[in-house]
């Protein structure tokens, strides 16, 4: 499950890299117009975003710096929130704190294998309070890109289903059956986004088409997220780990 977890997680940000590329000529022109630059200073930003996207992804992937990675993928996240205003919306600041949890989480769990290798961590795991507020803040942060994309209609079954995926989501961020529940709403989440997001069948030339298709790789990215969580686990910032205690 880690490397599926991984392999998900890791979407959204390699099909906006290669988006740079193929689409570099539309996205230079975006920052020409909203920062008012010159054509060689926006073909820079566009540079940036793909490379950082690109190269946090192999990183991470290849399980060599991952730290290294992860940190170029906060910052590149932190740079499409500036650069594309994503801060004045509030669904696309849900999505952005999606993808840092989903990124901590991972983080997280590169440092749990870390620790696993030496038998001298062992001991203090359960001490670290830096890293049980870390799981907090993942656990939280993650199902921030489910809120952003949950429809609430147009029907009683599609209601019904996004009610059941907050419930689960609750149970997720408080940490009751954590596991349990994060693999149950990222297995709803992934089959509803996969007959919802529907990109594939869009005509080429529809300008529909690339929009339906970023919101389908941030939502495979929270999926991957959700597996995450599972693998890493609530930590004792938990309703879970109380019980244990008890």
């Amino acid at each position: 499950m880690p490397v599926i977890a991984r392999l998900l997680l890791m979407m959204t940000f390699f099909d906006d890299g290669l988006r740079m590329i193929y689409n570099w000529t539309n996205q230079t022109r975006y920052f020409q117009h909203s920062w008012k630059i010159s054509a060689s200073v926006a073909g820079i930003a566009v540079s940036l975003n793909m490379a950082g996207q690109l190269a946090g992804c192999v990183l991470v992937l290849a399980r060599r710096k991952v730290e290294w990675g992860c940190g170029i993928l906060f910052a590149n996240v932190i740079f499409q929130a500036v650069m594309y205003e994503y801060f004045k919306y509030a669904k696309y600041i849900l999505r952005s704190l999606s993808l840092t949890g989903c990124v901590l989480l991972l983080l997280l769990d590169h440092w749990a294998e870390r620790k696993s290798m030496d038998p001298g961590l062992l001991k203090v795991k359960k001490e670290d309070r830096t890293r049980m507020l870390l799981q907090l803040a993942g656990r939280c942060l993650v199902g921030f890109m489910f809120v952003s994309l949950a429809q609430l209609g147009p029907s009683y079954p599609v209601l019904f289903i996004t009610m059941a995926g907050y419930v689960l989501l609750v149970c997720v961020i408080v940490g009751f059956r954590t596991r349990q529940c994060a693999i149950i709403l990222a297995l709803q989440f992934f089959l509803v986004t996969l007959f919802t997001r529907t990109w594939w069948l869009k005509p080429w030339d529809s300008t529909d088409r690339d929009f339906v298709k970023y919101e389908f790789f941030q939502a495979m990215s929270a999926v991957g997220g959700l597996l995450q969580e599972a693998v890493v686990g609530p930590g004792r910032a938990s309703l879970d780990e109380r019980k244990k205690d008890e």
